[in-house]
């Protein structure tokens, strides 16, 4: 699968595939994952949002390890918590064809 796959499968399909399997409590979590990251991931991006997103980043990884065990916990999972402030920092992103049109 390509990392396109991955976005829609975490954004869109994990909760549609997964409820009614698990326990009620685990599918929010998995739900509110899910919506993390399809609204980090959004074509336009806010302030308020970010910073939003920084609060709820340790709070869901609170959660998913009260569910999950810990040796499914590697550097990835905590990446979680980086990407709003990388999101922050970073700022508006600009495509390859913007800056050569631009700079030319």
């Amino acid at each position: 699968m390509k990392s396109h796959d991955y976005h829609i499968w975490i954004e869109r399909l994990l909760p549609a595939m997964t409820r009614g399997y698990v326990p009620e409590h685990v599918w929010r979590v998995l739900a509110e994952l899910s919506y993390f990251f399809r609204q980090l991931c959004a074509k336009e991006l806010s302030r308020n949002v970010v910073a939003d997103l920084e609060k709820r980043a340790p709070e869901l990884i609170c959660k998913l390890e009260k569910i999950f065990p810990p040796g499914f916990f590697l550097s990835m999972q905590h990446l979680i918590m980086h990407l709003p402030y990388e999101a922050r920092m970073g700022g508006p992103c600009r495509t390859a064809g913007a800056i050569q049109s631009r700079d030319v």
